[in-house]
């Protein structure tokens, strides 16, 4: 499913990729979250920096022009982020996908910028940032529930690539998908991220 580094087994480390109730097929991570890239990425979602979001969505336009050309998908979403009370003061994964379209001068991706979104989050959920993974699976859990797909005849048989800044456990795209199959009828949902934590193997709740 993703790059992870294997165990002695060749099996990746990633419990994600061996579960038998996955429902994404495939994580792509543009790089690794260390050194600049995670600088950045800290620096642009924690600390205001939101100019940030052009270069971010260049990276993800260079990304897709040299990744999936081959086999473009039929939609491209995010992850989604919660503005309401209690929700987030800045919906930085949408504002790097809206960068990206805006630099597609071609306008050969299919970035999803419809207001609703293809898959919308309707309530709150627990934070994840610098959780420890027993806590993002959590969060992940919770995030099914508080997905929803408003029209599904947007997303009915397609093959759709959702955009998040960064994965550790890939609980919460795989949540995504999960909704984007079983209340909007999509065919495939893969993941893309701007950065993967490396994998260390499972960690239990202390």
């Amino acid at each position: 499913m993703c790059s992870q580094r294997p165990d002695a087994g060749g099996r990746c480390a990633n419990e994600l990729c061996s579960s038998p109730g996955r429902r994404i097929s495939k994580i792509h991570a543009i790089g690794y979250q260390s050194g600049p890239l995670r600088s950045v990425i800290n620096s642009y979602k924690y600390s205001g920096t939101r100019s940030w979001s052009v270069v971010l969505g260049r990276l993800l336009l260079a990304w897709l022009e040299e990744t999936m050309a081959g086999e473009p998908p039929g939609l491209i979403v995010v992850n989604p982020g919660y503005a309401g009370s209690g929700g987030d003061d800045f919906a930085h994964a949408e504002a790097v996908l809206a960068a990206a379209a805006r630099a597609d001068a071609r306008k050969r991706w299919p970035f999803d910028l419809l207001s609703p979104a293809a898959v919308v989050k309707i309530r709150p959920t627990l934070k994840s940032a610098d959780a420890q993974a027993w806590a993002k699976r959590a969060t992940g859990n919770e995030l099914r529930s508080a997905l929803q797909v408003p029209d599904p005849a947007r997303t009915a048989g397609q093959h759709i690539l959702v955009f998040d800044d960064v994965c550790t456990t890939g609980k919460q795209l795989d949540a995504v998908a999960g909704c984007l199959l079983d209340q909007g009828g999509a065919a495939q949902v893969e993941g893309v991220v701007l950065a993967r934590a490396p994998w260390r193997g499972p960690t239990t709740r202390r």
